[in-house]
């Protein structure tokens, strides 16, 4: 596996390609990202499919070894590939396992908001301004190569024989794999990626970094229950939403935030059993009488958004917001098994029952 970070950008438009390059280097701080189409094709690169040339020309230098490929999803204007799309690039890359990060440089604020937080398979990031875009890939590309760099010593392991053993053996949490192997149950969508038959062992780690990276980025990080996010922290402790927000408050939890591949300071992660230990350590019912008594008694409770009154508890996947148990929906087929602080809000349930399955 390669050492340094190499990110492949494909941008069909010089203005954008010449911002993203200079924000990945910048967070890179060793020049890791190249643009796609520094190189000329050889006569047989010429020939045949798209995504035949594109898997030729990525196993060359100076592409080969990728990290992760950062693709915009209009490539149409690309040299040499009229047309392109990243469907075709994301076709290449499933096949060498590299990692794809994808984006549209477009301001299409609402439909690609929801692709970028539903969207499985490849990492989907909507658009805010070149240097937030390149900020999160560099942290995307960032986890795939820690999950690389761990695989070879987990994967010798006898012991570490599942997915969510390997995954929990990386997160250094061993004892956390059962409920990691939660997130599995029903997830037939990963299931060819797990019976693919690797060439090498090289080859194999690779298509491991990208399975459990994809799973972990799509599904653990993503349904709040193993790990939970600032809304749903707060929710599940008894906290408001705002006050979770204090550095005061923070502190108090510090012990269970997330530190893992894709930890993203400005968007963090908690785990939801080291939440547990540390509230039940102080003999406490729960977060908010902890922190009121070791911080300050201007801390509010968690409220339900479909109903003040009631304390929240859980967290409403659509609508981002604490919601409490009896004002929500939860148990559908599509959740992980795994995520049970995850529910839809009635409101929402009521707007998208008839396309949110059972």
């Amino acid at each position: 596996m390669a050492s340094k970070i190499k990110i492949v950008l494909f941008e069909d438009t010089e203005q954008t390609r010449s911002g993203l390059l200079k924000g990945l280097n910048e967070h890179l701080k060793d020049g890791g990202a190249i643009p796609f189409g520094q190189s000329d094709e050889s006569p047989a690169d010429m020939q045949g499919m798209y995504q035949d040339r594109l898997e030729s020309i990525l196993s060359k230098a100076p592409y080969d070894e990728a990290t992760m490929l950062v693709v915009d999803r209009d490539l149409s204007k690309s040299q040499n590939f009229g047309g392109l799309s990243d469907d075709t690039v994301a076709a290449a890359a499933k096949r060498l396992a590299i990692p794809i990060c994808s984006y549209a440089r477009q301001h299409v604020p609402d439909d690609y908001y929801w692709l970028a937080c539903w969207e499985e398979g490849r990492i989907v990031l909507s658009f805010e301004n070149d240097e937030e875009l390149a900020r999160k890939a560099v942290l995307a590309a960032r986890g795939f190569a820690r999950i690389a760099a761990g695989l070879p010593g987990v994967m010798k392991d006898r012991a570490s024989r599942s997915p969510a053993k390997i995954l929990a053996a990386l997160l250094g949490k061993p004892e956390y794999s059962d409920k990691i192997a939660l997130y599995s149950v029903g997830d037939q969508y990963r299931l060819l990626e797990i019976l693919a038959k690797a060439k090498d062992e090289t080859d194999r780690v690779r298509r491991m970094d990208c399975f459990l990276g994809y799973w972990l980025w799509d599904s653990l990080l993503r349904y709040p229950g193993l790990l939970a996010n600032e809304v749903a922290a707060a929710s599940y402790l008894n906290i408001a939403t705002v006050d979770f927000e204090k550095p005061e408050v923070r502190a108090v939890f510090a012990e269970a935030l997330y530190d893992g591949p894709f930890a993203d300071s400005k968007r963090p992660q908690w785990w939801r059993g080291m939440l547990d230990d540390i509230v039940s350590g102080e003999n406490c019912s729960d977060g908010l009488e902890l922190v009121l008594k070791r911080v300050s008694s201007k801390i509010g409770p968690s409220q339900c958004c479909e109903d003040p009154s009631k304390p929240a508890g859980y967290y409403c996947i659509i609508s981002g917001r604490p919601v409490s148990l009896e004002n929500s929906e939860g148990g559908f087929s599509w959740f992980p098994r795994g995520a049970d602080l995850t529910r839809i809000s009635k409101t929402k349930f009521d707007e998208y029952g008839p396309w949110l399955g059972s």
